[in-house]
């Protein structure tokens, strides 16, 4: 008899603050995550659904598992408007070396959706991770990719970018994600 493998994916809810929980340093999305070491059939099932859930926030540029609640170094990211390139998988990865000008530009996230913040940050980056399968990998890129990878890198070391503001205060008002 022969069997088929059915999958089913799902739309993960978002871990999301209020104003006066993002100067907490306690959970949710303040713990570094956990190292992904067996890369099997319940952590593709995880890549799916963050994948799935990705989808479905139009929005979305990145989302990395913590802001769905789960503690793995896992990422996901793609910055083409109709997401009509590859998905960018990013499994235990680390900064290798941050390089070129500072750049200061305003950052939002879906998991402080009420509030946008003016971040510096290098406008390039080096880093090594492994794919969705566990092989090793390395890129390098600039400009508005490489502040969305270090954006994401940082949620998974517990870290928001409100973290590496001047300070809390300027944050402004946003509503982009109102029609999410």
């Amino acid at each position: 008899m022969d069997y088929e493998l059915i999958i089913i994916m799902s739309i993960l809810p978002l871990v999301q603050l209020k104003l006066e929980e993002i100067g907490s340093k306690e959970p949710p999305l303040r713990v570094a995550c956990e190292e992904v070491l067996d890369f099997g059939p319940v952590f593709q099932e995880i890549v799916n659904d963050l994948v799935e859930t990705f989808i479905a926030h139009k929005i979305a540029i990145g989302l990395a598992a913590p802001q769905v609640g789960i503690r793995l170094k896992l990422t996901i990211i793609n910055i083409n408007k109709n997401k009509s390139q590859d998905t960018l998988i990013l499994v235990n990865p680390k900064v290798l070396e941050t390089s070129g000008k500072k750049d200061k530009k305003k950052e939002s996230c879906m998991s402080l959706p009420d509030y946008a913040g003016e971040v510096e940050r290098r406008t390039k980056i080096s880093i090594s991770y492994q794919d969705r399968f566990g092989s090793n990998r390395a890129l390098k890129a600039e400009g508005f990719l490489a502040r969305v990878i270090a954006h994401e890198i940082d949620h998974l070391n517990g870290l928001l970018y409100v973290d590496r503001m001047r300070d809390v205060s300027e944050l402004i008002k946003t509503e982009i994600f109102k029609n999410d």
